[in-house]
Parts: C-alpha cells; structure tokens; sequence
C-alpha cells in the first residue's frame, strides 16, 4: 500500500474550474442565442438540449464517483476535459440540430466529469486534513469563471462570430485536460491508495441512520442551491438588458457577482479556524433571499448590491456544499459519497436552462419562485448543526 499523498496541485485545480465552468455552462447564457440562429432554431428549443446534456450528469454522478475512487479524481477530469474540447469543437461545425444534441451529449459528459464535486473530491483524497482550505482555494478560481468568460465571449462573440468562439474554448478545454493527464502520472497521482478489490458502489440503505440523514439534506440542501444559481445566473444579462436597454452593461452587471463570490470564499477563509462550515452555510443561506428580493429594483445601484450579495452567499454555500461531506464520511469513500450528492446537485443545474427558457419573456415570475426556493436551503443547513460528525483528527 503507497503511503498517502499529500501534495494537492490547488491551483492547477482551481484553474481547470474557471476553464469547466466557463467553457461548459456559463458560455451558453451568451451563445445559446447565436446556436438558435445557425440552426434556425428557437431559442427554447436550444435551452431545453442544454439542460438534456446536464441530465447527463445527474445519471452519471455515481458512477463517476466509483471512477474517482479508483483511479482519483485527476485522471477523471483529465479525460472529462478533453471530451469537452471535443464537445465545443463539434458544437462549432454542428450545422442541423441532431449534429448539436450529439455535441451536447459530448459536453454533457465532460461537465460530469469535470465539475466541482470531482475537484473537490480530489482535494479530500489527496489531502483530507486541510480539505476545507483547499476547497475554498479551488473555489477562489470558479468564482471569476463567469466573470472572466462573460467579458471574454461578450467581446469574442460579435466580433469573430460563434465558431471562432467556440474553437477558442476547445483549446482551452484541451490544453487543461492535456496538462492533467501527463500531471497524474509524472507525479503519481492516480488513485487514493485503498484497496481496489473494496471499491463498489455504496447503496443508501447500507448507510447507518445519521449518515443517511446527512446524505439526504445534502442532496437536497446541493440540488436547491444549483438550481437557484444557475436558473437566476443564466437569467441575468438577458434580465439586465430588458431593464437597463444596454446589452454590455448588462453584461458587465451581470458579471458583478463573480468576484463576489471570490470575497464570499476570502470570509470563508478567515472564519474556517473559528467557525464550522454548517455556521457559515448558514449565514450564507439567510443572506441568499435577501439579495434575489433586491433584484427587484429597478435602481443600478441597487442592483449592484444585489449582485454583490447574490455572489457572496452563493460563494459561501459553494464551499459549505464542497466540505460538508467530508464532516461525516471518510475520505476512502468520498468520491462515492459525492456521488450520490453530487446527482441532484447537476439536476439543479440541469433543470436551470430549460427553467431559464421558459421565463424568458417574464423573468420576474423565475424570480420569485427563486425567492421562496431560497428558504430552503436554510432548514436544510440548520438541521444539519444538529448531526454528529466523525472525528477529524
């Protein structure tokens, strides 16, 4: 048996997720319009495949976390990124819709492989004992992933057209996915060392009470906050350019909350050492409605604190939704355990273009069904305080 890893490339993983993320989600609020008027297609219908190739996800998660398991998560993402770089290659040559489903169906599979829950999975594998920082670093990249992709396409886009775009983020997608596949074998950072032979999937009824309990308010707790996310992120510029008539200051508006939600994480940081992650979730779930209810205003101030406040709470939930599983299962099994969260966290993200489609002539309505979505991640988060978890030392 090899003696743990400790070495966790942070920062390497934490660019892979501004790279995933922009590439594989936060891009098609921008192109999805583009993609309808090459197909000559309606936008709804484009929206509605987007959100098929995130189910994706959500059939895969578990069978992903078996992967990661053993043969560890870099080398997952190594081969979900250069599918993606496959995916977007194929979406700019696609010319009728089924070419376009067979290159969502590419991108689906990438982004399962290559999200959040298998970066963070990785860091807990590699690193179990400072998890929780690790996470929060990763998570510092991810919160500019809009914001950087967003400014990038929405210059990129009407200038050089769909394809050039498109082109420009399969490089990227593929010089990410290169990297970590060389990475995880020069350095040996293949699976974390246990016992091949027991690595099977985990069933929910072999799970003690108190485990399945937390399993449970996590897949809900994960599934509501992806939804609330995505289904208002995906909203945004088109929301913005309704009420302030200006598309790039939409764009520049809507871009706001991603490095607040870099502050959200730099909060996390500095309360880790004093505060439990379920106290800050916390805080950050009461601080969620509070911002989607400010959205409301038709003032750009307002409308920037809303945005400010939108991206520090979901910052803070990103991390909270990251660790809080390692509070309660080992990290021999995490990647199965995730798994299981992670489905219902990519059906939230799954749901939101189809979601995000069918308001966009009332966004208003989305809205407010946001709001009161937002309360519950609250409960979830306060009935997690009172579980037990395992000894971490």
């Amino acid at each position: 048996m090899k003696e743990e890893i400790k070495s966790v490339p942070v920062h390497s993983l934490g660019i892979s997720q501004i790279i995933a993320y922009g590439s594989l989600f936060y891009v098609f609020a921008l192109i999805k319009s583009s993609i309808a008027i090459k197909l000559g297609l309606g936008v709804e219908i484009i929206a509605f495949v987007i959100s098929i190739s995130l189910f994706i996800h959500v059939l895969t998660s578990v069978h992903v976390g078996v992967l990661i398991d053993k043969y560890g998560g870099m080398r997952v993402m190594s081969i979900g990124l250069l599918i993606g770089s496959i995916g977007l290659f194929s979406i700019a040559l696609s010319n009728d819709l089924y070419w376009f489903i067979f290159s969502m169906f590419l991108v689906g599979i990438s982004f399962a492989m290559a999200s959040y829950n298998i970066a963070f999975s990785t860091a807990i594998q590699l690193d179990d004992k400072n998890s929780r920082r690790h996470i929060t670093l990763i998570t510092f990249y991810g919160s500019i992933a809009s914001t950087l992709v967003w400014l990038i396409v929405g210059k990129l886009l009407p200038g050089y057209g769909l394809e050039v775009t498109c082109f420009f983020l399969s490089i990227c997608l593929f010089a990410m996915g290169a990297y970590f596949f060389l990475y995880s074998f020069m350095k040996d950072m293949g699976r974390v060392p246990i016992n091949m032979e027991k690595v099977a999937h985990i069933k929910l009824s072999e799970l003690i009470p108190k485990e399945k309990r937390a399993v449970l308010l996590l897949m809900l707790l994960g599934f509501v906050q992806y939804l609330i996310f995505s289904s208002t992120a995906l909203s945004l510029v088109d929301y913005f350019s309704v009420k302030f008539e200006a598309y790039y200051l939409a764009v520049v508006l809507a871009s706001v909350y991603g490095p607040f939600q870099l502050i959200g994480r730099l909060i996390e940081m500095g309360l880790s050492k004093r505060y439990d992650a379920r106290v800050t979730g916390l805080f950050a779930a009461f601080v969620m409605p509070i911002s989607l209810i400010l959205l409301f205003s038709s003032n750009f101030s307002i409308c920037i604190l809303s945005m400010a406040l939108f991206g520090m709470s979901n910052g803070l939930l990103t991390v909270t939704n990251g660790y809080l599983p390692n509070l309660f299962f080992e990290p021999n099994v995490i990647g199965r355990i995730k798994g299981y969260i992670g489905a219902p966290t990519a059906l939230g993200m799954a749901c939101s273009p189809f979601l995000s489609g069918i308001f966009s002539e009332n966004i208003n309505i989305l809205l407010i069904l946001m709001v009161v979505l937002s309360l519950i991640p609250i409960g979830s988060i306060f009935l997690l305080r009172n579980e037990k978890i395992r000894s971490l030392n």
